[in-house]
């Protein structure tokens, strides 16, 4: 499995994604949640929220347009990496998925534009052991907004997700896993800079999700709730194009392990 992952990632990096995206980040802090008051966390993050100004390549493996009526097609691996020293410093999950989906964007407003996505994705979201994994597929479907000028770029976007699979752990018996998710997120890159070499870049990147999950199948024992609220925020200062320092924000339960998590930390972020 660890070798299929860092065979997933290399892929992805090589083939899928270019430009200021945030690739890696180290970062030290402090949770609040148990006696380790500090902590270290190595994030790899390709995810990403898709963008109009995107539409012809950027970070996707597949992006076409199909006619000339707003509607498009797309193929989307992501990774994400979450790392810590503990539980209560980051979700400590290991995320792969592959989202294919249909993508119509609305006539084009002085106050933006406004997409609607709909997408089917197999996933696979484990602890950083491996010995607890979620193994599901996953349909979307998210209403987007997103208002671009030159000097920003502003993206939210809602919806709702539907999880059926199921969750595997080490020596215990296979339990069927189902989950129910409302989601907001919120892009926000501004502050136009300019490097030595004129390469063009926003200095700004300002990333936040808030999740209601409510899980309606699990195993009684890792999930003895069933309603579930996760939220993180991220700022990037990026004081060249490839090179940033940030801030991490994290409060709630998240996959796979439903642990509290209640941390924030600080530190260097790599962007190609």
């Amino acid at each position: 499995m660890k070798k299929i992952l860092l065979g997933v990632v290399f892929f992805i990096i090589t083939s899928s994604c270019f430009a200021q995206q945030r690739l890696f980040s180290i970062g030290y802090g402090k949770t609040f949640v148990s006696n380790d008051s500090t902590t270290v966390s190595l994030t790899l993050d390709l995810n990403r929220i898709p963008g109009q100004s995107e539409r012809a390549g950027g970070y996707y493996f597949v992006n076409e347009v199909l006619g000339e009526k707003g509607w498009g097609y797309y193929i989307k691996p992501t990774v994400d990496i979450n790392i810590g020293s503990s539980v209560a410093s980051s979700p400590n999950n290991i995320f792969l998925g592959v989202p294919i989906g249909l993508v119509y964007d609305f006539e084009k407003t002085p106050l933006g534009i406004f997409s609607l996505y709909i997408e089917g994705s197999p996933e696979m979201n484990a602890d950083k052991t491996f010995k607890n994994n979620l193994h599901y597929f996953t349909i979307n479907t998210y209403l987007k907004y997103e208002f671009l000028t030159e000097s920003m770029l502003m993206n939210v976007f809602t919806g709702i997700s539907n999880a059926n699979g199921v969750r595997n752990q080490v020596d215990i018996e296979t339990d069927s896993y189902g989950r129910l998710t409302v989601p907001v997120f919120l892009k926000l890159n501004f502050w136009n800079a300019l490097s030595p070499k004129e390469r063009k870049f926003r200095r700004v990147n300002w990333t936040s999700s808030l999740k209601f999950n409510y899980v309606y199948a699990d195993n009684d024992i890792i999930n003895e709730d069933d309603s579930y609220i996760y939220f993180n925020s991220r700022l990037d200062f990026y004081i060249t194009p490839n090179i940033g320092i940030n801030a991490m924000y994290f409060n709630g339960q998240e996959e796979p392990l439903f642990r509290e998590n209640h941390a924030i930390s600080f530190g260097i972020t790599l962007a190609r």
